[in-house]
């Protein structure tokens, strides 16, 4: 996990929605959550955020862990595309039709 990724999308949303590291944290449940965060990142602390932590903190910026984890030029996670990418994996691993062999008389 890349955490200047995490961090910079995280600051994006709370500017978006203009509040604070604090609030979110409150919000999330995990008050020292974004601030612990930075912490990592600067090296003052060892260990890392849990998937709770991280989904907490998802939940309280209204979007999904994967729109925080996105690198930048990542597309965005959409059902639409998921439905199209499914439906050309099925094709494609759908078993062959069998050919009919035609009868010469």
């Amino acid at each position: 996990m890349d955490l200047r990724v995490l961090l910079a999308n995280i600051d994006r949303l709370i500017k978006a929605k203009r509040t604070t590291d604090n609030a979110v944290g409150i919000k999330a449940g995990k008050q020292d959550a974004i601030r612990n965060l930075r912490r990592y990142a600067a090296g003052e602390l060892k260990g890392m955020w849990t998937l709770d932590t991280l989904e907490a903190v998802a939940k309280a910026l209204e979007t999904s862990s994967w729109e925080l984890l996105r690198p930048p030029g990542a597309i965005a996670a959409d059902d639409e595309l998921d439905e199209r990418i499914n439906r050309v994996l099925d094709q494609r691993l759908a078993p062959p039709e069998p050919v009919r062999k035609r009868k010469y008389r």
